[in-house]
């Protein structure tokens, strides 16, 4: 059966993630260097990535992108480079949640997630998801959403286990209360290329289809910056 081509990329953290998918079910990925902002990378890794596969945007049946929440500066840089390549070949584009993405990296014995990202002021961005048992299919619980870290902690339910850029911050990861758990390998925090593919395959199979000149970011509150021009300006 053939698959969709789709070029699927998520700068939510310092660590973009991106991956090509084939319409033979092959998965190209790249990780660019977390050291060097999005900024500089991204369109070349994305040549580089399409110049691997011998493929054009044009050649492509579609783009999906991380809409967040993250990096308020990531983000625009992803969601803008996906919206032009996606209007300037025509290609139809769809947005995800970007905490899904790292709540797929669980192991499959995992029977709840809850995934974690620093909203900066005390608070986080916090989405969880459960399967029914080991190896089901992981679905939402909740909605993502911004919460204050006590808040979250003390609805944690026994057994969960706990990822996300936040968890690998060690000021939060001390903080975590003992009756949850939290992965050795680091790497488990950050979004996944080929976890980025498959849910891009889930999402695009599931005809969600956004309209490039809407598509906006999810950052669920205001930097800090908007803020205090609010309060400058008496608002």
């Amino acid at each position: 059966m053939t698959q969709p081509r789709l070029l699927a990329l998520d700068t939510a953290t310092p660590r973009a993630a991106l991956a090509l998918l084939g319409s033979d079910g092959t998965v190209i990925t790249a990780a660019p260097d977390p050291a060097v902002r999005h900024g500089r990378v991204l369109v070349p890794a994305v040549r580089d990535l399409l110049a691997a596969a011998g493929l054009k945007v044009a050649d492509l049946d579609g783009l999906v992108v991380g809409l967040g929440p993250g990096s308020y500066t990531g983000l625009r840089i992803g969601i803008t480079a996906a919206k032009t390549l996606a209007y300037a070949a025509g290609k139809p584009l769809a947005g995800l949640d970007s905490l899904e993405i790292v709540a797929h990296n669980a192991p499959a014995e995992a029977l709840r997630v809850a995934v974690i990202a620093d909203a900066q002021r005390g608070d986080l961005y916090a989405a969880d998801f459960a399967r029914e048992s080991a190896g089901g299919v992981l679905l939402r619980l909740t909605p993502t959403r911004v919460v204050s870290f006590d808040a979250w902690a003390a609805a944690l339910a026994e057994g969960t286990l706990v990822l996300g850029p936040a968890a690998a911050l060690e000021r939060v990861a001390v903080r975590l209360p003992p009756w949850v758990g939290i992965p050795d390998n680091p790497d488990i925090h950050w979004p996944d290329p080929h976890r980025l593919a498959e849910l891009a395959r889930a999402v695009w199979q599931s005809g969600r289809r956004d309209d490039p000149w809407f598509l906006e970011p999810v950052y669920l509150r205001r930097s800090a910056a908007e803020e205090q021009w609010d309060k400058r300006a008496g608002m």
